[in-house]
């Protein structure tokens, strides 16, 4: 009996310990700072990044404009965009490509400070209770951690399809067979990070960075086409 009332004093004790803590920001559970990126400015990085991206299709579309790789058809369709008026618009992609990295940049930086990392996309707090003020995440273990990183994996798919599909259709009538390979690409390497994704958090990285090469060559070849 004394025993069984010393544990209900501890496990009181406890409880109260519990309520009484709340969940704190622990920027050094951070992935970027594990990467080394602990004082990079993500609202700068991320479109610079991005803009690295585009280099494939600005050069590939400069040097099929220049005719240094022969005639090519793609001169005439430029011509037809000219005339149409439509080159405010493929360069519009451009700038709004630019400004959703900006956002990003700024979801990096709360990341960083919150510590919270993928596949979490909240952090909520349980409110009354025992464990008030305690911090709510995904859970990243086991099938229901699984679980959740394929639901990202495949959320972040989605969430690529803005403004990219429009940029596809906007290359695609300049640069039909080149835009084709690029989007197939960008599909293969996307489908294999989602798998990835269930593994490991940070083996997503293996099929999206080159997914994004291939999108960001694509906006290039909208860039230059504008």
């Amino acid at each position: 009996w004394l025993k069984h009332c010393a544990s209900n004093r501890k496990l009181s004790a406890a409880r109260r310990s519990q309520r009484g803590a709340m969940a704190t920001p622990d920027p050094s559970k951070s992935d970027f700072q594990a990467m080394g990126m602990g004082t990079v400015n993500f609202i700068f990085f991320f479109p610079v990044m991005m803009f690295m991206f585009t280099l494939p299709g600005l050069i590939g579309a400069s040097v099929a404009f220049s005719g240094v790789a022969g005639k090519s058809s793609v001169v005439e369709k430029v011509e037809d965009v000219a005339k149409m008026s439509a080159g405010p618009l493929f360069l519009a992609l451009m700038f709004v490509k630019m400004s959703l990295a900006v956002a990003l940049g700024s979801l990096g930086n709360a990341r960083r400070a919150a510590g919270v990392n993928v596949p979490d996309q909240h952090a909520y707090k349980v409110v009354g209770g025992s464990a008030a003020g305690s911090m709510v995440l995904m859970d990243e273990d086991g099938a229901f951690g699984t679980f959740n990183r394929a639901q990202r994996g495949v959320q972040n798919i989605y969430e690529q399809t803005f403004p990219f599909a429009l940029e596809v259709l906007l290359s695609a009538y300049v640069f039909p067979w080149t835009t084709a390979a690029l989007l197939s690409i960008f599909a293969l390497c996307r489908s294999f990070g989602a798998v990835l994704y269930t593994r490991d958090r940070m083996a997503r990285m293996k099929g999206n960075m080159p997914a994004g090469i291939a999108s960001g060559s694509i906006s290039g070849l909208v860039f230059m086409s504008g």
